[in-house]
């Protein structure tokens, strides 16, 4: 709030019209407390932000910016209609990443006014993108803001409901982006070099369906461990969508449940 014209007192800043991006990893907390003190699972739970870095480095552009907080990331780069396709597979293929890795994560994509640098993040598009991903999309699932965000049409990593979202749990998917993006000559090089181990030229390759079924497995070891009955909802969600993908007709529904999950649903039910 501003009581008198003698508070603008800092010069003059305007915002940008860029593309914004808000995630927030679910069960991040539980993560940490799992995590302990253990320096391997530590890194891992590191390696799950850097993925958000490599996608940002990947973009190329030198206006691209990337904050994060926690299990709370925010991306953002100059708005370019031409851009919008790609951008938006490389945050499918990063939730895709994240998910083989045990990570779900939950989020929104809009364009608007933003000021967005090295330092600071605030502004209208912002405010949008985190009222879409935490009052909104309730499940592990990156919404794209439609009356902002022209969904492009005929993309097979994009579920044009209502509100559309990104949907990259597809065997198909999978193959494409592997297809499109074998492993580096570098890489190569560098994993040689630290390992002192050899490896083909051309890379194993890991069916989609392959990969689907693992993160059904992860999936379902969570659903029937944990005791948090939202918890359960939102992956129940996904997991059913993975194997509906995958062909089959097993639901959240049908595994077994943990003590403390029945228990807690039962005393919700008579509340």
């Amino acid at each position: 709030m501003i009581l008198s014209d003698t508070e603008l007192c800092y010069g003059e800043l305007a915002y940008e019209l860029r593309l914004v991006a808000f995630f927030d990893i679910l069960g991040w907390r539980n993560e940490i407390l799992a995590a302990g003190n253990d320096p391997r699972h530590i890194a891992r739970l590191a390696a799950a932000v850097r993925m958000f870095n490599a996608n940002a480095e990947a973009v190329g552009d030198a206006g691209a910016r990337l904050t994060t907080f926690s299990d709370n990331v925010v991306f953002s780069k100059p708005f370019a209609p031409g851009d919008v396709e790609w951008l938006l597979q490389g945050l499918a293929t990063t939730q895709l990443g994240l998910a083989v890795s045990g990570f779900w994560i939950r989020g929104a994509v809009t364009v608007g006014l933003i000021h967005h640098d090295e330092h600071i993040v605030f502004g209208p598009a912002l405010n949008r993108a985190y009222e879409l991903e935490s009052k909104v999309a309730i499940y592990p699932r990156i919404l794209i803001d439609a009356p902002a965000l022209a969904v492009p049409p005929g993309l097979d990593f994009i579920d044009v409901g209502d509100p559309p979202f990104l949907d990259p749990f597809k065997p198909r998917f999978w193959d494409r982006i592997q297809a499109q993006s074998p492993i580096q000559p570098h890489v190569l090089e560098r994993f040689e070099a630290l390992s002192g181990m050899t490896i083909p030229v051309e890379p194993v390759l890991v069916s989609g369906s392959t990969a689907l079924a693992s993160i059904a497995n992860r999936l379902s070891a969570e659903l029937t461990t944990t005791d948090d009955p939202k918890a359960w909802r939102k992956l129940a969600w996904l997991f059913d969508r993975v194997v509906r993908g995958l062909g089959g007709r097993t639901i959240a529904g049908d595994l077994r449940k943990s003590s403390g999950l029945v228990a807690a649903l039962e005393a919700g039910a008579s509340t």
